[in-house]
């Protein structure tokens, strides 16, 4: 056999079957909608991504995210801010503190242990005319009460501490994304010694 077109078998010859009988501008067409559908998409994405910045504060936006004003955050040294419904449900409820001159932190308002139930968080100002100040969950049944640190971690009777959202500050919005909740790691004691 040649490598020439006219030394190949008649019986290699492909047929006129096997010819695509879809005219260009179908082709084309096809090619156009999946396009336009592709810059739909990403027309879609991009707003849904921009949308806590051009939303004046406070809004609940696309994908679980709550834009607040910087007003809305309590100084440093002031008690935190418990932010709930109407913006947003009581199973995202959160408090919203500044922990530190450049740390905002939003705690989750539900806090439980292995196997509990999930109890409410309450911030207490005093515990026995004391100055210190800190987070509470009262769980009711043999837990009783465990108690947080300003910052959420764990004080006395807490295995745990309490869970936090994702937070974003900028000059003019506080971004909270309720879709990411950190959820602390349990904190477990040395064996004892000897």
């Amino acid at each position: 056999m040649g490598t020439r077109y006219e030394d190949q078998p008649p019986e290699l010859w492909a047929g006129p079957e096997s010819l695509d009988p879809t005219p260009v501008w179908k082709q084309f067409a096809l090619i156009g909608i999946f396009l336009l559908l592709g810059l739909v998409v990403v027309g879609v994405v991009a707003a849904l991504a921009v949308a806590p910045q051009v939303v004046s504060p406070p809004a609940l936006v696309p994908g679980d995210r709550l834009v607040l004003a910087p007003a809305d955050v309590p100084a440093l040294g002031a008690p935190p801010q418990r932010i709930g419904p109407p913006l947003v449900d009581e199973a995202h409820a959160f408090w919203i503190a500044r922990v530190s001159a450049t740390e905002v932190a939003a705690f989750s308002a539900r806090w439980s242990i292995q196997g509990a139930t999930n109890c409410p968080v309450a911030w207490t100002p005093s515990i026995n005319n004391s100055a210190v100040r800190m987070y509470t969950a009262s769980c009711g049944g043999r837990f009783v009460t465990a108690f947080f640190t300003e910052r959420g971690e764990p004080s006395v009777g807490a295995p745990r501490g309490l869970d936090r959202y994702l937070v974003s500050v900028s000059d003019d919005r506080v971004i909270v994304n309720l879709s990411r909740l950190i959820v602390s790691a349990e904190r477990t004691s040395a064996p004892p010694t000897p």
